[in-house]
């Protein structure tokens, strides 16, 4: 009997302190720090239609982005790149980049960004806009 009562008791036991080992990581679960620049502005917005052609195109992110990294690109809807320039930084808004744009024509186009964050993160993602033709209205 009392060998029934202790194996009971080990048993009981070992199984309290498994479960205790499977619970201590969420308890001490440490959440990695959001390290990534994300997008949380842009303009023209994502699925803009403007009646004018912009005459740049801006985003803001939510942290400071490495200004010599930063590439922005625009492409018609033929996939043809309607600038060479290179994009800016604000000096006094290291959190966003400005492509000044030449004259462009109504139509779809695909803003392409890839940036990355001063603490070495990249991102990259697109978005669309178009300009509608005036005479279409």
């Amino acid at each position: 009997m009392q060998n029934k009562r202790l194996s009971k008791y080990g048993i009981r036991e070992v199984t309290a302190f498994v479960a205790l080992l499977m619970l201590l990581p969420l308890l001490f679960q440490v959440n990695p720090a959001i390290a990534h620049a994300t997008l949380v502005k842009s303009e023209p917005p994502r699925r803009a239609i403007l009646s004018t052609p912009p005459k740049q195109i801006q985003l803001w992110f939510n942290e400071k982005i490495e200004g010599s990294y930063a590439s922005v690109t625009v492409e018609d809807s033929n996939k043809k790149l309607v600038t060479e320039s290179m994009p800016e930084i604000l000096v006094d808004d290291s959190k966003s980049i400005i492509l000044n744009l030449p004259q462009i024509p109504p139509g779809l186009y695909t803003v392409h960004y890839r940036v990355m964050s001063v603490d070495g993160h990249v991102i990259e993602s697109k978005y669309d806009f178009s300009v509608k033709n005036n005479l279409m209205q």
